[in-house]
C-alpha cells in the first residue's frame, strides 16, 4: 500500500509539472521543416536554377544587342554625311572627318563604342569605296559571350540601300 501511495504522489507531482510546462496537459509538437523536407527543396530550387539562369543570359546577350543597332546606325548616318562632302565612304573611324587621296587614308568623325559599352565598332577593311561599306560591331566585355552573333555586320552598298544584315538571325 505504501508503494501505491508513493507512486500515486509521483505521478501528481508528474502531472502537475506538465501543466506548468504545457499548460492544459497535452504536449504539444513544435512546426518545422524535417532535413528530407529542406533537401527536396534545395534540390528543386537547384534544378529550376539550372533551367533558368542560361535562359535569363541568353535573353540578356539579345536584349544587348540593341546597344549594338544603334551604335551601327549612328555610324552609318555620320559616313552618309561624310559621303556628301567626300567622293567615297571612309575606312576609318575617329574623332573627325578627313577627306584623304582614297578610302582607306579617310575618317569618319562617329564613336568607335556603343553606348553601353558591349561592342566596339570598325568599318571592314577594304569595303569602304565611292558606294558601299561594311560597319562590323563585335561584343566586349560582358557581351563577349554571345558567340552566336560575333560579329555583327551590316553592309551598305547601292544595291543594299537598307544594309545586308549578317548574321540575319541577329538582327
Amino acid at each position: 500500500m505504501e508503494i501505491c501511495n508513493f507512486m500515486y504522489q509521483e505521478m501528481k507531482k508528474a502531472i502537475y509539472l506538465s501543466d506548468k510546462i504545457f499548460p492544459g496537459g497535452s504536449v504539444k509538437m513544435t512546426s518545422g521543416f524535417t532535413l528530407i523536407e529542406m533537401l527536396i527543396a534545395i534540390a528543386i530550387m537547384g534544378i529550376l536554377t539550372m533551367v533558368a539562369y542560361p535562359a535569363y543570359q541568353d535573353s540578356t546577350r539579345k536584349s544587348r544587342r540593341s546597344d549594338a543597332m544603334a551604335a551601327v546606325l549612328s555610324v552609318q548616318v555620320a559616313q552618309e554625311k561624310f559621303r556628301g562632302s567626300c567622293p567615297y565612304y571612309a575606312q576609318n573611324i575617329g574623332a573627325s572627318n578627313i577627306c584623304g587621296a582614297n578610302a582607306g587614308a579617310s575618317t569618319v568623325a562617329s564613336v568607335t563604342t556603343s553606348n553601353e559599352s558591349y561592342y566596339t565598332l570598325s568599318i571592314e577593311a577594304a569595303t569602304a569605296t565611292g558606294n558601299a561599306y561594311t560597319i562590323v560591331a563585335t561584343p566586349t566585355g560582358s557581351q563577349g559571350g554571345d558567340t552566336a552573333c560575333s560579329p555583327m555586320k551590316i553592309a551598305f552598298s547601292a544595291t543594299n540601300p537598307g544594309g545586308l544584315k549578317t548574321p540575319a538571325d541577329c538582327w
